[in-house]
């Protein structure tokens, strides 16, 4: 039994591995093969061997991603899957501490995996902190204001679509939390695969936004979905002009589904809810994880004028290093993090809800209620300006 890198040499067995664990056993193509791959850095891809043979793997992608504003790199957890007869005999417990040392060495100081269950990763210090929101609606519903002229849509190739998406995507994303900025490949997997239509929507010759769309047959005649796979706008004529598209499918379309950026709210701008035809559906997104506290503490950017001093000691079984307490120093806008020898703690959690407060999805206020905090009161509103609330999307999936 040993934990190892994988390499080219292991793709057959891989292939058998991840088909059975992840498509049931099904044909994966030639081709999703070739991109799946494409996108693979086999020195972030560990394998557990029993008797030479693979039966486990743990997959790190290397991300950048949003963080308060902050782009930092992350670590992408994906292909967690172990052969049916090697299951329940902790492989994965062994895959996982691995990997946080590797990604610590990479200087990847968060991380991100996508749940086959919650409570399975939440032993691993890894916590729900965003949420997937959208709605499903018939176009027809949609109702813009009669003075509404919508910004010029236009539609761009694939082979385009990242050098003019991406600044888009990075000027945007950094007004939210956790939104990744993709390299190439990564763009073409996640937002330009087969049958992906890919549009600009400009403001002048300013590009304000950009979405994808894909096209879903349903079961029964008429019955295709318009799926709204990638909105990415930055400002709100922009966000009708995306509507005022879905709108025009109205005799083509039998609804069509949309994710919600952030705090948007748009169901003002719908006729029929609630009656059959409107469904607005949350469910639990990702979940994160801080591999290094002090290291991503220091990457943080503050206000200028916030000055102050405060300790913590973050609970974490599986990465040791973030166990012992810490003092930080905020001034000028930046974090200085030392071990400390203090008795008197400002701050008793562990990484779980840290990671929470440290992304902004849920305050200090929250954590005290559901008391996955100690604190003491009149802390809270320091540890507010430190960490103040943001809205967490990541629609990438690994």
């Amino acid at each position: 039994m040993v934990i190892k890198k994988l390499s080219e040499d292991y793709k057959e067995e891989l292939k058998d591995l991840w088909d059975y664990c992840f498509a049931g056993g099904g044909e994966t193509s030639e081709e999703d093969w070739k991109a799946w791959f494409s996108i693979l850095n086999f020195d972030n891809c560990l394998g557990y061997f029993i008797d030479g043979k693979i039966a486990s793997t743990y997959v790190i992608h290397s991300y950048k991603m949003f963080v308060r504003g902050v782009l930092m790199k992350m670590g992408g957890i994906g292909a967690v899957a172990t052969k049916p007869e090697f299951r329940k005999q902790r492989q994965i417990t062994a895959l996982i501490k691995e990997s946080l040392k590797l990604m610590r060495k990479n200087q990847e100081y968060i991380s991100v995996l996508y749940p086959f269950k919650f409570s399975f990763y939440r032993r691993y210090g890894y916590e729900n902190c965003a949420d997937f929101e959208w709605i499903i609606s018939s176009p027809k519903n949609i109702l813009l204001p009669k003075d509404f002229k919508p910004l010029k849509i236009e539609e761009i190739s694939q082979d385009e679509s990242f050098k003019i998406c991406m600044p888009i995507r990075e000027k945007i994303g950094s007004k939210f939390n956790l939104t990744i900025y993709d390299d190439l490949e990564f763009w073409k997997y996640h937002h330009a695969r087969k049958k992906t239509k890919v549009f600009v929507i400009k403001d002048g010759e300013e590009n304000v936004g950009y979405f994808t769309t894909r096209l879903e047959k349903k079961e029964g005649p008429w019955n295709v979905r318009l799926n709204m796979r990638n909105v990415i706008v930055d400002s709100e004529a922009a966000r009708l002009t995306v509507l005022d598209y879905i709108k025009k499918h109205t005799d083509q379309n039998k609804d069509f589904s949309y994710p919600l950026l952030g705090d948007e709210r748009i169901t003002d701008y719908f006729d029929d809810l609630w009656e059959g035809s409107f469904k607005y559906q949350v469910t639990g997104g990702p979940m994160f994880r801080v591999i290094d506290v002090m290291k991503a503490m220091e990457l943080l950017e503050f206000v200028k004028n916030l000055d102050l001093t405060f300790s913590m000691k973050i609970d974490d079984e599986y990465a040791p290093w973030n166990s012992d307490p810490m003092l930080v120093t905020i001034k000028d806008g930046k974090a200085k993090v030392t071990k400390t020898t203090e008795q008197k703690i400002d701050l008793l959690t562990d990484i779980k809800a840290y990671t929470q407060l440290f992304v902004g999805y849920r305050t200090i206020y929250d954590l005290k209620d559901i008391n996955k905090v100690k604190i003491k009161k009149k802390d809270l509103e320091k540890f507010d300006k430190v960490f103040p609330k943001r809205f967490t999307r990541l629609r990438t999936f690994f």
